[in-house]
């Protein structure tokens, strides 16, 4: 496996999803804090060069986490075959959790790199406007009075909680087809409806250390030098946490394949097949029309 260095979306509610994404590759919710600057560049006024070279870089970035492409579909499939198995081997589930997280870590080194590049070649009133957007204060940075930083807060956490209420509403109706796909039976649905929730209290109670990791994110992608000690450092904080969030979600994956009968088992199955055919005709990682 290449020995590359360099994140990780809450668990999703729907069985099929439960199943056909490894354990390690749903982001834990501490790492929800990682940042994109694609965004942010859409709202600043690039030059035909600057637009160039951001073009490149993230072309460069996909070539190389293609090339990763096998070891994760390996991982992948080996982390769900010992999900999808009546005996649970916890010596092998964790061996295939920490190399599932240590890919994605170099994955993750590779993005911030990359953002990093893309950072220096803003001029310094983009970069001010780009660090205002991302709500730094900073003396350079940052001249809206308090009242408008208020209302700007406010109007950010607002708009968060109406994409979360989407994101939950999707995830339900995905949920409701699946129940109805595979027919559960009470017991079944109180199972999934108890992973649920212990999933959503835990995204809630993680919701302090994301803005503080976020901080360190932009801390490292805006910084004048990267340094790959600090990404390093960042990565040791959430180790543990990161591995624990993978293995309890992949003991859950395996308690709920195995409340299945052998015949939904194999609906889910045929579900979770389609799922990956569809996912193989998307771009894997990043879209060709960002820039």
């Amino acid at each position: 496996m290449r020995t590359l260095k360099s994140l990780f979306t809450p668990i999703a509610v729907s069985i099929a999803i439960i199943l056909a994404q490894p354990s390690a590759s749903a982001k834990p919710p501490e790492h929800k804090a990682q940042i994109s600057l694609r965004h942010f560049l859409k709202q600043v006024d690039l030059t035909d060069s600057q637009r160039q070279d951001v073009r490149l870089l993230m072309q460069q970035n996909r070539a190389t986490k293609n090339t990763y492409q096998p070891d994760q579909e390996s991982i992948r499939e080996a982390v769900r075959n010992l999900i999808q198995t009546d005996e649970w081997h916890e010596a092998d589930i964790s061996s295939a959790l920490e190399a599932e997280l240590h890919l994605q870590a170099q994955l993750m080194w590779l993005n911030i790199q990359t953002q990093h590049q893309i950072w220096l070649t803003l001029n310094e009133a983009q970069k001010a406007q780009i660090l205002t957007e991302l709500n730094i204060t900073s003396e350079d940075a940052y001249s809206e009075n308090a009242l408008g930083e208020d209302a700007h807060n406010e109007l950010k956490q607002q708009n968060e909680e109406r994409r979360q209420a989407k994101r939950e509403m999707h995830q339900e109706q995905r949920q409701k087809k699946l129940i109805a796909a595979l027919n559960l039976t009470d017991a079944q649905q109180a199972l999934l409806v108890s992973q649920h929730a212990a999933e959503k209290a835990d995204r809630e109670a993680h919701k302090p250390v994301q803005q503080t990791l976020k901080a360190e994110f932009i801390g490292l992608v805006t910084a004048e030098n990267l340094n790959e000690s600090d990404w390093i450092a960042l990565q040791a904080q959430t180790q543990t946490s990161r591995f624990e969030h993978a293995f309890t979600r992949a003991k859950n994956q395996y308690t709920f394949w195995n409340s299945l009968s052998s015949e939904q088992q194999h609906t889910l199955q045929e579900i979770i097949t389609k799922q990956q055919r569809e996912q193989k005709r998307r771009p894997r990682f990043g879209r060709k029309d960002e820039s």
